[in-house]
């Protein structure tokens, strides 16, 4: 599966600004941590909040700049 998302990673570095491919890439990080809190009932504490807000808050940066 790794293979196979870094080759999606690659072609749609070639259709798409790769500013936008990374930071549609960083939301990942927020399904995995949401899928460890539903599956694995890790804690969902104020420092996985806060990592939460910093990518939300640059995707919209990246979209808005």
């Amino acid at each position: 599966m790794q293979l196979l998302s870094y080759g999606v990673v690659i072609w749609a570095m070639s259709y798409a600004p790769i500013v936008l491919v990374a930071a549609l890439r960083e939301t990942s990080v927020l399904f995995a941590m949401l899928l460890s809190v539903i599956l694995l009932r890790e804690p969902f504490s104020k420092m996985r909040l806060l990592a939460c807000v910093v990518i939300v808050a640059g995707i919209i940066g990246t979209k808005l700049g």
